[in-house]
Protein backbone atom coordinates (compact mmCIF):
# COMPACT_ATOMS: atom_id res chain seq x y z
CA UNK A 1 0.00 0.00 0.00
CA UNK A 2 2.74 2.49 0.90
CA UNK A 3 3.01 5.44 3.25
CA UNK A 4 0.63 8.38 3.18
CA UNK A 5 2.42 10.03 0.26
CA UNK A 6 4.24 13.34 0.41
CA UNK A 7 3.12 16.21 -1.77
CA UNK A 8 -0.33 14.91 -2.66
CA UNK A 9 -2.56 17.50 -4.32
CA UNK A 10 -5.45 16.03 -2.31
CA UNK A 11 -3.79 17.48 0.81
CA UNK A 12 -2.49 20.66 -0.85
CA UNK A 13 1.02 19.20 -1.23
CA UNK A 14 1.53 18.42 2.46
CA UNK A 15 4.97 16.97 3.21
CA UNK A 16 5.94 18.00 6.75
CA UNK A 17 3.46 18.95 9.47
CA UNK A 18 4.82 20.64 12.61
CA UNK A 19 2.86 20.45 15.87
CA UNK A 20 2.76 23.83 17.64
CA UNK A 21 1.48 23.74 21.21
CA UNK A 22 -0.07 27.08 22.14
CA UNK A 23 -1.00 28.81 25.37
CA UNK A 24 -4.00 31.15 25.52
CA UNK A 25 -2.12 33.35 27.98
CA UNK A 26 0.83 33.73 25.62
CA UNK A 27 -0.26 34.45 22.04
CA UNK A 28 2.04 33.51 19.19
CA UNK A 29 4.18 36.30 17.74
CA UNK A 30 5.63 36.78 14.27
CA UNK A 31 9.08 36.17 15.75
CA UNK A 32 7.92 32.86 17.26
CA UNK A 33 6.40 31.55 14.05
CA UNK A 34 9.28 32.52 11.76
CA UNK A 35 11.22 29.58 13.16
CA UNK A 36 8.68 27.15 11.76
CA UNK A 37 7.89 28.61 8.37
CA UNK A 38 11.54 29.33 7.55
CA UNK A 39 15.10 28.23 8.13
CA UNK A 40 17.09 31.01 9.78
CA UNK A 41 20.76 31.66 9.12
CA UNK A 42 23.36 32.33 11.82
CA UNK A 43 22.25 35.96 11.99
CA UNK A 44 18.60 35.02 12.48
CA UNK A 45 17.53 35.98 8.94
CA UNK A 46 15.16 33.68 7.02
CA UNK A 47 16.98 32.19 4.03
CA UNK A 48 14.77 29.24 2.98
CA UNK A 49 11.31 27.80 3.59
CA UNK A 50 10.81 25.09 6.21
CA UNK A 51 7.54 23.40 7.25
CA UNK A 52 4.77 23.48 4.67
CA UNK A 53 2.01 22.61 7.17
CA UNK A 54 1.25 23.87 10.68
CA UNK A 55 -0.91 22.17 13.29
CA UNK A 56 -2.02 24.54 16.05
CA UNK A 57 -3.09 22.80 19.24
CA UNK A 58 -3.64 23.76 22.87
CA UNK A 59 -3.95 21.26 25.70
CA UNK A 60 -5.57 23.64 28.22
CA UNK A 61 -7.71 26.77 28.29
CA UNK A 62 -6.71 29.83 30.32
CA UNK A 63 -9.30 28.65 32.88
CA UNK A 64 -7.12 25.60 33.51
CA UNK A 65 -9.76 23.29 32.07
CA UNK A 66 -8.61 20.60 29.64
CA UNK A 67 -8.98 20.45 25.88
CA UNK A 68 -7.01 17.20 25.83
CA UNK A 69 -9.05 14.08 26.46
CA UNK A 70 -7.09 12.26 29.13
CA UNK A 71 -4.90 13.12 32.08
CA UNK A 72 -2.27 10.97 33.77
CA UNK A 73 -2.80 10.28 37.46
CA UNK A 74 0.41 8.25 37.75
CA UNK A 75 3.98 9.40 38.27
CA UNK A 76 5.45 7.95 35.08
CA UNK A 77 4.66 8.66 31.44
CA UNK A 78 4.38 6.87 28.12
CA UNK A 79 2.49 3.89 29.48
CA UNK A 80 5.35 2.58 31.62
CA UNK A 81 5.55 2.19 35.40
CA UNK A 82 2.39 3.35 37.18
CA UNK A 83 1.09 5.45 34.28
CA UNK A 84 -2.68 5.78 34.80
CA UNK A 85 -4.77 7.75 32.32
CA UNK A 86 -8.42 8.75 32.83
CA UNK A 87 -10.80 11.08 31.02
CA UNK A 88 -10.24 14.62 32.28
CA UNK A 89 -12.02 15.49 35.50
CA UNK A 90 -11.76 19.19 34.59
CA UNK A 91 -13.19 19.28 31.06
CA UNK A 92 -13.36 22.38 28.86
CA UNK A 93 -16.76 24.00 28.33
CA UNK A 94 -18.38 26.22 25.70
CA UNK A 95 -16.59 29.35 26.99
CA UNK A 96 -13.26 27.58 26.64
CA UNK A 97 -14.07 26.46 23.10
CA UNK A 98 -14.98 30.08 22.25
CA UNK A 99 -11.66 31.20 23.69
CA UNK A 100 -9.84 28.69 21.50
CA UNK A 101 -11.60 30.01 18.40
CA UNK A 102 -10.42 33.50 19.28
CA UNK A 103 -6.89 32.28 19.96
CA UNK A 104 -6.77 30.74 16.50
CA UNK A 105 -8.87 33.02 14.35
CA UNK A 106 -9.52 36.42 15.90
CA UNK A 107 -7.71 39.52 14.66
CA UNK A 108 -4.10 39.11 15.71
CA UNK A 109 -4.67 35.42 16.47
CA UNK A 110 -2.48 32.46 15.54
CA UNK A 111 -3.57 32.20 11.92
CA UNK A 112 -3.27 35.89 11.10
CA UNK A 113 0.11 36.04 12.86
CA UNK A 114 1.34 33.04 10.87
CA UNK A 115 0.32 34.76 7.64
CA UNK A 116 2.26 37.87 8.67
CA UNK A 117 5.30 35.75 9.56
CA UNK A 118 5.33 34.28 6.05
CA UNK A 119 5.04 37.76 4.55
CA UNK A 120 8.02 38.89 6.62
CA UNK A 121 10.09 35.88 5.56
CA UNK A 122 9.41 36.57 1.89
CA UNK A 123 11.52 39.72 2.20
CA UNK A 124 14.76 37.75 2.61
CA UNK A 125 14.01 34.30 1.12
CA UNK A 126 14.88 34.16 -2.57
CA UNK A 127 12.99 30.93 -3.27
CA UNK A 128 9.39 31.27 -4.38
CA UNK A 129 6.64 30.09 -2.03
CA UNK A 130 5.21 27.59 -4.50
CA UNK A 131 2.12 26.59 -2.51
CA UNK A 132 0.14 28.11 0.29
CA UNK A 133 1.13 26.77 3.69
CA UNK A 134 -1.43 24.42 5.22
CA UNK A 135 -3.10 25.12 8.54
CA UNK A 136 -4.70 22.39 10.64
CA UNK A 137 -6.63 23.34 13.77
CA UNK A 138 -7.11 21.09 16.78
CA UNK A 139 -10.61 20.32 17.95
CA UNK A 140 -11.15 20.12 21.72
CA UNK A 141 -12.22 16.71 22.91
CA UNK A 142 -15.94 16.57 23.83
CA UNK A 143 -15.36 15.05 27.25
CA UNK A 144 -17.72 12.35 28.49
CA UNK A 145 -17.25 13.89 31.96
CA UNK A 146 -18.73 17.25 30.86
CA UNK A 147 -22.27 17.53 32.17
CA UNK A 148 -22.59 21.31 31.83
CA UNK A 149 -20.97 22.33 28.55
CA UNK A 150 -23.19 25.36 28.05
CA UNK A 151 -25.85 26.13 25.44
CA UNK A 152 -25.36 26.00 21.69
CA UNK A 153 -26.88 28.75 19.50
CA UNK A 154 -30.65 28.59 19.32
CA UNK A 155 -31.00 26.64 22.55
CA UNK A 156 -31.00 28.02 26.08
CA UNK A 157 -30.44 24.62 27.66
CA UNK A 158 -26.92 23.55 28.56
CA UNK A 159 -25.47 20.59 26.65
CA UNK A 160 -24.70 17.39 28.55
CA UNK A 161 -22.06 14.96 27.23
CA UNK A 162 -22.46 12.44 30.08
CA UNK A 163 -24.77 9.43 30.53
CA UNK A 164 -25.86 10.54 34.02
CA UNK A 165 -29.34 11.58 32.91
CA UNK A 166 -29.61 10.13 29.39
CA UNK A 167 -28.66 7.09 27.34
CA UNK A 168 -25.39 6.77 25.43
CA UNK A 169 -26.96 7.51 22.04
CA UNK A 170 -28.34 10.84 23.27
CA UNK A 171 -25.07 11.83 24.95
CA UNK A 172 -23.08 11.00 21.80
CA UNK A 173 -25.49 13.00 19.65
CA UNK A 174 -24.92 16.04 21.87
CA UNK A 175 -21.15 15.60 21.58
CA UNK A 176 -21.46 15.34 17.80
CA UNK A 177 -23.59 18.49 17.54
CA UNK A 178 -21.06 20.46 19.56
CA UNK A 179 -18.19 19.29 17.36
CA UNK A 180 -20.16 20.18 14.24
CA UNK A 181 -20.82 23.64 15.66
CA UNK A 182 -17.09 24.09 16.28
CA UNK A 183 -16.18 23.20 12.69
CA UNK A 184 -18.86 25.57 11.41
CA UNK A 185 -17.39 28.33 13.55
CA UNK A 186 -13.88 27.60 12.27
CA UNK A 187 -14.95 27.89 8.63
CA UNK A 188 -16.96 31.05 9.28
CA UNK A 189 -14.15 32.74 11.19
CA UNK A 190 -11.61 31.72 8.56
CA UNK A 191 -13.69 33.15 5.71
CA UNK A 192 -13.73 36.51 7.49
CA UNK A 193 -9.93 36.73 7.55
CA UNK A 194 -7.84 38.43 4.90
CA UNK A 195 -5.26 35.67 4.47
CA UNK A 196 -2.70 35.63 1.65
CA UNK A 197 -0.42 32.65 2.19
CA UNK A 198 -2.46 30.03 4.04
CA UNK A 199 -4.81 27.19 3.21
CA UNK A 200 -7.19 25.78 5.83
CA UNK A 201 -6.50 22.10 5.22
CA UNK A 202 -8.54 20.58 8.00
CA UNK A 203 -9.07 19.82 11.64
CA UNK A 204 -7.29 17.49 14.05
CA UNK A 205 -8.77 14.94 16.47
CA UNK A 206 -6.46 15.19 19.44
CA UNK A 207 -7.41 12.03 21.36
CA UNK A 208 -4.82 9.46 20.32
CA UNK A 209 -7.08 6.42 20.34
CA UNK A 210 -10.78 5.63 19.78
CA UNK A 211 -13.05 4.15 22.44
CA UNK A 212 -16.42 2.43 22.49
CA UNK A 213 -17.89 1.40 25.84
CA UNK A 214 -20.84 1.82 28.18
CA UNK A 215 -20.26 5.56 28.57
CA UNK A 216 -18.50 6.56 25.32
CA UNK A 217 -18.97 5.95 21.61
CA UNK A 218 -16.24 7.74 19.69
CA UNK A 219 -16.56 5.26 16.82
CA UNK A 220 -20.04 6.42 15.79
CA UNK A 221 -19.24 10.05 16.58
CA UNK A 222 -16.15 10.12 14.34
CA UNK A 223 -17.83 8.41 11.39
CA UNK A 224 -20.74 10.86 11.47
CA UNK A 225 -18.53 13.86 12.23
CA UNK A 226 -16.26 13.18 9.29
CA UNK A 227 -19.21 13.60 6.92
CA UNK A 228 -19.79 17.08 8.31
CA UNK A 229 -16.11 17.97 8.01
CA UNK A 230 -16.13 16.92 4.36
CA UNK A 231 -19.27 18.97 3.74
CA UNK A 232 -17.25 22.00 4.86
CA UNK A 233 -14.48 21.17 2.40
CA UNK A 234 -11.98 20.11 5.05
CA UNK A 235 -9.84 17.07 5.86
CA UNK A 236 -9.80 15.12 9.13
CA UNK A 237 -6.37 14.32 10.63
CA UNK A 238 -5.21 12.04 13.47
CA UNK A 239 -1.93 11.05 15.18
CA UNK A 240 -2.45 7.85 17.19
CA UNK A 241 0.14 6.45 19.59
CA UNK A 242 1.75 3.07 18.95
CA UNK A 243 -0.38 0.15 20.19
CA UNK A 244 -1.75 -3.02 18.67
CA UNK A 245 -5.29 -1.65 19.09
CA UNK A 246 -4.47 1.58 17.26
CA UNK A 247 -2.78 -0.37 14.47
CA UNK A 248 -6.04 -2.29 14.11
CA UNK A 249 -7.91 1.01 13.83
CA UNK A 250 -5.45 2.15 11.15
CA UNK A 251 -6.05 -0.95 9.03
CA UNK A 252 -8.83 0.73 7.06
CA UNK A 253 -9.00 4.14 8.69
CA UNK A 254 -9.61 6.16 5.51
CA UNK A 255 -12.86 4.31 4.87
CA UNK A 256 -14.20 5.04 8.35
CA UNK A 257 -12.68 7.77 10.48
CA UNK A 258 -9.90 9.99 9.11
CA UNK A 259 -8.42 11.24 5.86
CA UNK A 260 -4.81 11.33 7.02
CA UNK A 261 -3.15 9.63 9.98
CA UNK A 262 0.44 9.75 11.24
CA UNK A 263 1.65 6.91 13.46
CA UNK A 264 3.61 7.87 16.59
CA UNK A 265 6.46 5.38 17.02
CA UNK A 266 6.88 6.59 20.66
CA UNK A 267 10.53 5.57 20.32
CA UNK A 268 11.62 8.78 22.06
CA UNK A 269 9.72 7.95 25.26
CA UNK A 270 9.61 4.19 25.86
CA UNK A 271 12.53 2.39 27.43
CA UNK A 272 11.71 -0.93 25.77
CA UNK A 273 9.37 -2.48 23.25
CA UNK A 274 9.42 0.20 20.56
CA UNK A 275 11.07 -0.08 17.16
CA UNK A 276 11.37 2.45 14.37
CA UNK A 277 11.55 -0.34 11.83
CA UNK A 278 8.30 -1.91 13.05
CA UNK A 279 6.60 1.48 13.21
CA UNK A 280 7.71 2.32 9.68
CA UNK A 281 6.51 -1.06 8.41
CA UNK A 282 3.17 -0.59 10.19
CA UNK A 283 2.66 2.88 8.71
CA UNK A 284 3.76 1.84 5.23
CA UNK A 285 1.34 -1.10 5.16
CA UNK A 286 -1.60 1.10 6.21
CA UNK A 287 -1.19 4.24 4.08
CA UNK A 288 -0.23 6.27 7.16
CA UNK A 289 2.47 8.83 7.74
CA UNK A 290 5.15 8.85 10.46
CA UNK A 291 5.67 11.24 13.35
CA UNK A 292 9.23 12.18 14.37
CA UNK A 293 9.68 12.96 18.08
CA UNK A 294 12.18 15.20 19.85
CA UNK A 295 12.29 17.63 22.77
CA UNK A 296 14.76 19.75 24.72
CA UNK A 297 12.97 19.10 27.97
CA UNK A 298 9.61 17.84 29.16
CA UNK A 299 7.92 18.61 32.44
CA UNK A 300 7.40 14.89 32.92
CA UNK A 301 9.62 12.02 34.11
CA UNK A 302 11.09 10.16 31.13
CA UNK A 303 13.12 7.03 31.94
CA UNK A 304 15.32 7.38 28.86
CA UNK A 305 15.87 11.13 28.87
CA UNK A 306 19.64 10.65 28.63
CA UNK A 307 19.12 8.78 25.34
CA UNK A 308 17.19 11.47 23.49
CA UNK A 309 20.12 12.58 21.29
CA UNK A 310 20.91 9.05 20.14
CA UNK A 311 17.27 8.23 19.58
CA UNK A 312 16.59 11.37 17.57
CA UNK A 313 19.60 10.57 15.40
CA UNK A 314 17.96 7.19 14.79
CA UNK A 315 14.73 8.97 13.80
CA UNK A 316 16.61 11.07 11.25
CA UNK A 317 18.65 8.17 9.92
CA UNK A 318 15.52 6.04 9.80
CA UNK A 319 14.04 8.50 7.35
CA UNK A 320 16.59 7.25 4.82
CA UNK A 321 16.83 3.64 5.97
CA UNK A 322 13.04 3.13 5.98
CA UNK A 323 12.21 5.63 3.25
CA UNK A 324 9.94 7.99 5.14
CA UNK A 325 12.07 11.11 4.61
CA UNK A 326 11.09 11.28 0.95
CA UNK A 327 8.19 8.85 0.61
CA UNK A 328 5.99 9.61 3.62
CA UNK A 329 4.11 12.64 4.82
CA UNK A 330 5.68 13.33 8.22
CA UNK A 331 4.48 14.97 11.41
CA UNK A 332 7.01 16.52 13.80
CA UNK A 333 6.68 16.68 17.59
CA UNK A 334 9.37 18.85 19.20
CA UNK A 335 8.00 19.78 22.59
CA UNK A 336 7.37 23.46 23.33
CA UNK A 337 9.48 26.05 21.48
CA UNK A 338 12.34 23.58 21.04
CA UNK A 339 13.20 24.50 17.46
CA UNK A 340 13.62 28.21 18.19
CA UNK A 341 15.92 27.45 21.11
CA UNK A 342 17.89 24.88 19.12
CA UNK A 343 18.72 27.58 16.56
CA UNK A 344 20.43 29.75 19.18
CA UNK A 345 21.55 26.97 21.53
CA UNK A 346 25.01 27.02 23.13
CA UNK A 347 25.30 23.24 22.76
CA UNK A 348 26.73 22.51 19.28
CA UNK A 349 24.83 19.21 19.21
CA UNK A 350 21.49 21.06 19.41
CA UNK A 351 22.65 23.49 16.74
CA UNK A 352 23.59 20.53 14.55
CA UNK A 353 20.17 18.97 15.05
CA UNK A 354 18.57 22.27 13.98
CA UNK A 355 20.41 22.08 10.67
CA UNK A 356 19.69 18.35 10.37
CA UNK A 357 15.96 18.99 10.72
CA UNK A 358 16.17 21.58 7.95
CA UNK A 359 18.00 19.13 5.69
CA UNK A 360 15.50 16.38 6.55
CA UNK A 361 12.55 18.57 5.59
CA UNK A 362 14.31 19.47 2.33
CA UNK A 363 14.98 15.79 1.69
CA UNK A 364 18.77 16.27 1.55
CA UNK A 365 19.74 14.87 4.96
CA UNK A 366 22.55 12.26 4.91
CA UNK A 367 22.93 9.43 7.44
CA UNK A 368 25.19 10.26 10.39
CA UNK A 369 26.57 7.95 13.07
Amino acid sequence: MGYLPQGSSEFNFLKHLILLYGNAQRPWTVKDLKYYVAHLDADGLPDDWLYDSILFLNSKASSGRDFSADVNLGTTVSGEGDFFAVCSRNPANRNDWDELLSFYLAEGGSVETLDRAIEECKKTIKHELRHKRNVVLMLPYPHITQGDFGPLPGNSKTVDFTIRNQNLASATKHRLESCQWMVDQITEWWSALNIKHLNLLGVYWMFETIYRGWDVDDHWLLKEFRKHIHNRGLKFLWIPFWSSYNLHLLDDYQNYYFDAAFLQPNYMFYKEGKSLRRAADAARSRNAGIELEYYLELNEPIAIENERHARFREYLNGGIEFGYMKESACAHFQGVESLARMHRHTDPKEREFYEDIYQFVKGTYKIKP
